[in-house]
């Protein structure tokens, strides 16, 4: 996560619907998700920072994971490499793209992203990155994986993006954004950030922004919870110097450039924790329940067909 101001000390209060215990579906995922997880934020991946070794292992690892999926890349390869200027020098990033195209022909398109870079490391530090944000890439597998297997709506489009970049200022994401106003024949109906969904607060809540893009949520946050019984917060506050005040999660991750360019967007993730960008990120201090539950809220979510508001 590029951005978070303060320690989270409290949120709003959990909707009747919330229970204690999450129930998941998709027992094959746990494994998986578990799998990709330790494999992103192991030693040898060097904590992902853009344009490192790490970074170049990351690349092969989610490209052979596309692959095996069975998932088309959306421009001749896999790997789309986009520059930026940072501390002023030249650095050069990668998105890695994939797409599942709808059975029907179709212009309509879902977008999930969630970055692989990470914080790379320090001397003898690494900072492996297992929430942020190994986690989102895992579930962003998860859902991939469920969706070629069972296409929820005949005429949608997914397209799978792993950005990078997201790290020193949602450049992969920038890049991304800025390539799809390139295609005017794409109506892109919704972009779905995944960044931080493995380590939950005390109450075992998944966070969402975004809500007002769309339509009747308060008709479908229930449904998404009955299924799981994960709760779903939608207001992030913090406690800063005694005070209530709001973070500014617009900003914070790599839904922030599809607001600028104008698309309906959310974003699911968790606050801030201890081991929020410190060597101590690592896979035991995760909940693989918990990211099993939020790709299945995910995925359903995205199967509702009438999901975004019209535009005005």
């Amino acid at each position: 996560m590029f951005f978070v101001c303060g320690l989270l000390s409290a949120c709003s209060q959990i909707p009747r619907q919330c229970s204690s215990d999450i129930i998941t579906n998709w027992s094959s995922a746990h494994q998986q998700i578990t799998q990709d997880i330790t494999t992103l934020s192991s030693a040898e991946f060097q904590g992902r920072k853009t344009g490192t070794e790490g970074a170049r292992l990351s690349r092969e690892y989610l490209i052979k994971r596309f692959t095996e999926m069975g998932l088309q890349p959306w421009q001749p390869t896999f790997a789309v490499p986009f520059s930026f200027q940072h501390q002023f020098s030249t650095v050069s990033g990668v998105n890695i793209i994939a797409t599942i195209a709808a059975k029907k022909n179709s212009n309509r398109w879902r977008v999930i992203t969630a970055h692989y870079d990470h914080l790379g490391q320090t001397a003898s530090k690494i900072y492996p990155g297992a929430d942020d944000n190994a986690s989102g890439i895992a579930g962003m597998l998860a859902i991939a994986e469920r969706w070629k297997q069972s296409p929820p709506l005949d005429d949608v489009n997914l397209m799978i993006v792993a950005t990078d970049a997201e790290e020193p200022g949602l450049y992969g994401s920038y890049a991304l954004v800025t390539a799809l106003q390139q295609q005017s024949q794409m109506d892109i109906e919704l972009s779905v950030n995944l960044d931080m969904i493995g380590h939950p607060d005390r109450r075992r809540a998944i966070y969402l922004e975004g809500q007002d893009n769309l339509e009747n949520f308060e008709s479908i946050e229930p449904l998404l919870m009955q299924q799981t019984q994960l709760c779903i917060k939608t207001h992030h506050t913090n406690l800063l110097s005694g005070r209530m005040r709001k973070s500014d999660w617009l900003r914070a991750s790599d839904h922030y450039p599809f607001h600028k360019a104008g698309y309906a967007w959310v974003y699911f993730g968790v606050p801030p924790h201890a081991q929020y960008h410190t060597p101590d990120d690592t896979i035991n201090t995760l909940d693989i329940d918990f990211i099993v539950a939020v790709a299945e809220t995910v995925y359903q979510m995205l199967s509702i067909d009438k999901l975004t508001k019209l535009p005005k």
